[in-house]
């Protein structure tokens, strides 16, 4: 977050929106390039508004998941890879480990950076209107709130660094979760204020992305009934529904290549000038669903408690898995799960048998989002399940079957089958079968209470250090305002 010199700034923002051209201004106005004078017009600021956004393209749709589903239960299991050993261990990160996460937890401080150069000079600006700053301000701040909510569940309290102290060359002390939650709070009630309800392009957030995602953050402070309030303002929206399926392959039309779904909240955007990691960090080296080799990271089997449980009738059951390659080189000989008699199992999720360029999108927030959040806030405002809250709920599950999301059906849920406990479990099972490969399921175990008793049912026994990451070993070195004693327990 140091010495960032005002021209490396101004060639970062130019070099992430290539529709506005940089060289005029380098060679015929070289004095343009300052910062103070950049987010004048329109044209600058949208550029600065794509810098925001290039960080968190960049790591989110690979690496991040990579970790976060190799902290799941499908992600647990296998060892042999040094890059994902010491998430799947349980025990704490290892230097390995650590080091992985130094370029993630360096893309959001670069997204965060950018964020605040917006929200620090466009009020600036002797040509914007102040409706059209605050709009501008409005998406910084929620891709900079974004960016802390991803750091505050990964690695708890973190260093602070908004427009007031951007600047400071030593560094900014490390913020309490507390504090950092304040921070992510305020910008998307700012947000929700000023965004447009509907976007210029998919990609960028609307009111209403702005409001799922504090509804979200307001459920992970146990601020149920403001959780509830907010999620149920999207779903009154009518802006949103979920996308109707009928066999399991629809579900492409949510996460493949080509998906427009009308269920599409807020995803990070991809393209073939800018491809995505996303399927090379979930297929298999050698697949049948992607023209090109994955990684062979994850391997499943059908004996694990999750996957046991799950009704071979939920079409999200054939979608995210098949079953896998046993010549498969990558599995042989490797100490994976001692069950003998069990049939492996591969991810399936993100597939395009005939593709090679990796183009999936990453679905960051859709609607079964807000509506599993709205059931569960619901529940824990009024100490058990509301009869809409499980709705909600119903909607979601209808559509994994292949029926009418809002008719009554066979496989509904009753609300009177269930107290505050049984539900909540309800919905973190329900959870790690509709989230799958999305990055969610060990931020849900985490938050609910439910990650020990879960990991032991796979073998896992989690360190209490583990709940939290290392914050880098380089940002001791980088930054003043931190000491040793900053670092998170057990490191």
């Amino acid at each position: 977050m140091k010495h960032y010199n005002k021209i490396t700034i101004a060639l970062t923002v130019c070099l992430a929106f290539v529709s506005f051209s940089c060289e005029d201004s380098l060679v015929e106005e070289p004095r343009s390039l300052t910062i103070e004078g950049f987010y004048n017009t329109p044209a600058e600021v949208e550029a600065g508004l794509a810098a925001i956004y290039a960080p968190l393209r960049g790591q989110m749709s690979g690496w991040w998941i990579g970790i976060l589903e190799s902290h799941t239960e499908w992600g647990a299991g296998f060892t042999g890879s040094a890059n994902f050993d010491s998430y799947r261990s349980m025990q704490g990160l290892s230097s390995v480990g650590t080091n992985n996460l130094v370029p993630r937890w360096d893309a959001f401080y670069q997204s965060i950076r950018n964020a605040n150069l917006v929200i620090k000079h466009t009020p600036e600006s002797e040509v914007l209107s102040q409706e059209q700053i605050d709009r501008y301000l409005a998406e910084a701040k929620f891709v900079r709130a974004f960016a802390y909510f991803q750091l505050v569940r990964g690695w708890g309290g973190v260093p602070l660094y908004t427009e007031l102290n951007m600047d400071e060359t030593t560094g900014a002390p490390k913020g309490t979760q507390e504090q950092v939650y304040e921070l992510i709070t305020a910008d998307l009630e700012f947000a929700e204020m000023h965004l447009p309800e509907a976007t210029p392009v998919l990609g960028r957030p609307s009111v209403w992305a702005a409001k799922t995602v504090l509804a979200d953050v307001y459920l992970f402070q146990d601020r149920f009934t403001e959780a509830s309030e907010t999620a149920s303002e999207v779903i009154q929206s009518g802006a949103y529904a979920l996308e109707e399926i009928t066999m399991s392959d629809d579900f492409n039309k949510v996460f493949g290549m080509d998906a427009n779904s009308p269920e599409e909240i807020f995803y990070l955007k991809y393209n073939l000038n800018s491809p995505s990691q996303l399927v090379l960090f979930t297929q298999q080296i050698n697949t049948p669903w992607f023209g090109s080799n994955g990684y062979g990271i994850y391997y499943w089997h059908d004996q694990a408690e999750l996957y046991k449980n799950w009704d071979d009738n939920d079409l999200r059951k054939a979608f995210n898995w098949y079953e896998a390659d046993l010549e498969n080189p990558f599995l042989s000989g490797q100490p994976f799960f001692p069950n003998e008699g069990v049939t492996f199992l591969d991810s399936k999720k993100y597939n395009a048998p005939g593709a090679t360029t990796a183009t999936f999108d990453l679905p960051v927030y859709r609607y079964a989002d807000v509506l599993l959040i709205y059931a569960e806030a619901s529940a824990q405002a009024n100490n058990g399940p509301t009869a809409d809250g499980v709705e909600k709920l119903n909607w979601v599950h209808r559509r994994a079957y292949g029926l009418n999301a809002l008719a009554p059906s066979a496989v509904d849920f009753n609300p009177a089958d269930y107290d505050l406990e049984s539900f909540i479990d309800l919905i973190v099972r329900e959870r790690g079968y509709e989230f799958q490969m999305e990055g969610k399921r060990w931020f849900t175990l985490k938050r609910t209470g439910r990650l020990y008793p879960v990991m032991e049912s796979i073998g896992r026994e989690v360190a209490e250090k583990h709940l939290l990451w290392p914050i880098p070993p380089i940002e001791f070195d980088l930054n003043e305002a931190l000491t040793q004693g900053d670092q998170n327990p057990g490191y």
